[in-house]
């Protein structure tokens, strides 16, 4: 059997295609067409990506485009999928290619909140226009970007259709010339130039050329173009994330139902443990990150900490005192200092070269400040940036990492001791910490979340679980900690 698909349109959904098909053809039951196309008759059509087709139906499909121009072109894949890291973003790219797997539970799809359903959108300008040009309404992909509630092109707001993306609805194909009326009676021009401005950067963001082969993570990127603003220390080794969480609030005020604007929010993505391309174009644009820039990620070839400490080597090589380094970089005497002479490794081989030879005593109080910045350094290695497993701060734990010989900080250093007593916990706060990271993997690799997986990543024992749920909160906001609850 033959069959005879009609032209794609420019930005058409695959589910838009197919139900005008399903006109075109006659049949009288969506079962009829449903049965010639998918691989049940009782299939419920993928809105925003692809179905199993039938072996004449894809060979259809195929002699218009191949499976990747769909996917790229005529699904909604380019915007969840762009930002998800390489290895999640490939498997789901090649399961929807092949038109088998779960693809859903590996991209960010918007999770319904409350019985909130999602809905078909459309702007009745473009509907306008299309019908003058093909004869037809359609269904445009750049009309269900979620989060964003207007036509970029025309700057008015988009209008919801009857046809259900999520929730329970019965399996059909519906045209949008069937459904959008001819005139519109309650066009609405968007009076926010914040709102207009987002929407038009998420939408060329999604029209730009998907890379399949960018290894750079979102959290990384973004922690990049903070390089060398107010919200990065001048060596870069610290965040501000404070004043950058309230200039974020106050450069999004006027946007209208902003639901990105908690600091945990932005943590999480921050940290590549919440990969929302709506939220990430926020802070994209916030940041005044180009388009360009955004849809290519790539990281400077040194970081602001590397590039800072070869500022102090070059000038200390050109004969200043680091007291004129620190005033001209604008960083303290001590960091510059322990910088430039890299103290530790001259104080660590001076120690062993003492012990031998019989050398006076060192100056303890200068090695204790000295030391300072490396202890705080080692401190939030230990404590983990949401990526990698944390472990707990203690004076050991850091002597080990700077490879400080054993008590060192203990018996001679006590100002760097007193600093990691600052964060030194309970051992239920360190579990609590550690079951939060898990629950967080777990979910970023895209498998089920499930008492098995945590203790695996954990070795903890349920009974551990069950003491480090008083300290939950403190780590995790309230739907992370319902999640952990469920797994006791």
């Amino acid at each position: 059997m033959t069959m005879y698909l009609p032209e794609i349109y420019p930005d058409e959904l695959v589910y838009s295609w197919l139900a005008r098909y399903y006109i075109k053809t006659g049949y009288v039951r969506y079962a009829f067409v449903a049965e010639e196309l998918f691989q049940s008759k009782t299939v419920r059509p993928d809105i925003e990506f692809v179905n199993q087709y039938t072996a004449p139906m894809l060979q259809a499909i195929i002699e218009k485009m191949s499976m990747q121009e769909i996917i790229e072109n005529h699904t909604m894949f380019p915007y969840y999928g762009k930002f998800l890291q390489k290895e999640r973003r490939n498997q789901a790219y090649t399961a929807m290619i092949q038109t088998k797997g779960n693809y859903h539970n590996l991209l960010p799809m918007p999770k319904r909140k409350g019985n909130t359903d999602r809905y078909l959108r459309y702007c009745p300008v473009c509907a306008e226009n299309d019908r003058k040009q093909y004869g037809e309404a359609y269904w445009h992909r750049i009309h269900q970007l979620q989060g964003v509630k207007i036509c970029s092109q025309h700057g008015c707001y988009l209008l919801e259709s009857e046809v259900k993306i999520s929730g329970k609805a019965s399996p059909t194909l519906i045209a949008a010339e069937t459904i959008i009326p001819e005139k519109c009676e309650n066009l609405l021009l968007c009076q926010h130039d914040i709102e207009y401005q987002l929407a038009n950067y998420v939408t060329k963001v999604f029209q730009s050329e998907l890379d399949l082969n960018c290894d750079i993570t979102v959290g990384k990127f973004l922690h990049s173009r903070m390089e060398n603003t107010i919200y990065r220390s001048v060596r870069g080794e610290q965040r501000n994330i404070s004043l950058f969480h309230a200039d974020f609030q106050e450069y999004y005020k006027k946007l209208p139902d902003n639901n990105f604007s908690d600091l945990w929010q932005i943590q999480k993505v921050l940290t590549d443990d919440r990969i929302n391309p709506y939220e990430v174009c926020m802070l994209a644009m916030f940041l005044n990150v180009l388009v360009a820039d955004l849809v290519s990620m790539k990281l400077p070839e040194q970081t602001q900490e590397q590039r800072f400490d070869e500022q102090i080597y070059l000038l200390h090589e050109q004969g200043l005192k680091y007291p004129e380094i620190a005033r001209r970089l604008g960083a303290s005497y001590d960091t510059v200092k322990a910088i430039g002479e890299q103290r530790y490794k001259k104080y660590h081989k001076e120690s062993n070269k003492a012990l031998k030879c019989g050398t006076k005593a060192y100056d303890w109080q200068q090695i204790d400040k000295d030391t300072f910045p490396l202890v705080r350094d080692a401190i939030r290695k230990l404590q983990g940036n949401g990526t990698n497993r944390p472990k707990k701060v203690t004076v050991f734990a850091i002597e080990k990492l700077l490879h400080l010989p054993s008590k060192r900080i203990a018996t001679y250093l006590p100002m760097c001791k007193a600093e990691i007593e600052k964060y030194q916990e309970s051992q239920e706060e360190y579990w609590a910490r550690e079951v939060v990271w898990a629950v967080n993997h777990v979910i970023t690799e895209g498998n089920r979340l499930n008492w098995k997986q945590i203790r695996n990543l954990t070795n903890m024992r349920k009974k551990d679980l069950i003491k480090c749920v008083p300290y939950l909160l403190d780590y995790a906001d309230p739907d992370t900690v319902e999640k952990i609850e469920i797994l006791i």
